[in-house]
């Protein structure tokens, strides 16, 4: 099979093409089955980099058009890209009801600590890695999440590889196993290109010496273009991520369980 469960689209305002665009594209590539999964953004407050929440039902018309159109070449999901943050647990509970999302991707960009934000960019050192993690274990404990978009995020920030990492890494692929939610290898952050620190130089994510420990863990892996642009559905930077994980062993599948059908 030939699918993709992180896709954007131009409402997130970084990003180019419509939904019918990135659909045509995945026709054009063969694919089995496509997600879409732009920014969640929400209700009252802009968290930056997603569409207004007054443009929601206007994505989602946007996706129900689409699978009304496509249905016949392939299978067409409706999500959202979102972090998790308690404040908002009834939303993401609506998100899977009242809106009919189909599945929702963690893609823990910032995070709750004692009710103020934290973006994962600003992390500047390790032990700040530890309270990325808990937040994460603390959403995939919900059940909400089909998928856990670039878990190893936090490795563009170059931070010294030490014993917080590894205890952050253990933390996300123990949590990732016992709630059955894959992990991501994401080519965007092969896109973003490599990095120097004290490890050498490498891919900020998909880091090398996260995904060493997911080799073997029994979690489950998932290959995602991570697309802001059509053309990036099924690139060459895609095909290094298949390569990275064939190079570990790492147990990659196709398609996800998703929470409505």
């Amino acid at each position: 099979m030939l699918t993709n469960y992180h896709t954007h689209c131009q409402r997130c305002k970084h990003a180019e093409g419509s939904v019918k665009d990135y659909v045509m594209q995945a026709i054009r590539d063969g694919f089995d089955i496509l997600g879409m999964s732009d920014h969640l953004p929400y209700p009252n407050y802009d968290y930056g980099y997603r569409m207004d929440f007054a443009e929601l039902w206007d994505y989602i018309y946007d996706v129900r058009e689409a699978q009304e159109e496509f249905g016949d070449k392939l299978r067409l999901l409706l999500g959202f890209e979102c972090e998790y943050m308690r404040e908002y647990r009834r939303y993401y509970e609506e998100l899977l009801t009242d809106y009919g999302a189909e599945y929702l991707v963690l893609g823990q960009h910032f995070y709750d600590i004692d009710g103020h934000w934290q973006s994962v960019h600003g992390i500047d050192n390790t032990t700040e890695c530890l309270a990325y993690a808990r937040s994460i274990r603390e959403g995939l404990e919900t059940g909400w999440y089909s998928l856990l978009a670039h878990p190893d995020f936090v490795g563009l920030n170059c931070l010294p590889w030490d014993r917080n990492m590894d205890e952050m890494t253990d933390m996300i692929i123990d949590s990732a196993v016992k709630n059955d939610v894959p992990l991501e290898i994401n080519a965007n952050g092969v896109r973003r290109g490599i990095v120097r620190d004290s490890e050498g130089e490498h891919y900020g994510y998909p880091h090398f010496r996260f995904w060493e420990k997911v080799a073997g863990s029994g979690a489950k892996v998932v290959i995602s273009a991570d697309c802001h642009n059509p053309a990036l559905l099924n690139d060459s930077d895609v095909q290094k991520c298949r390569d990275i994980a064939k190079n570990w062993g790492l147990d990659v599948i196709e398609e996800l369980k998703v929470k409505k059908q």
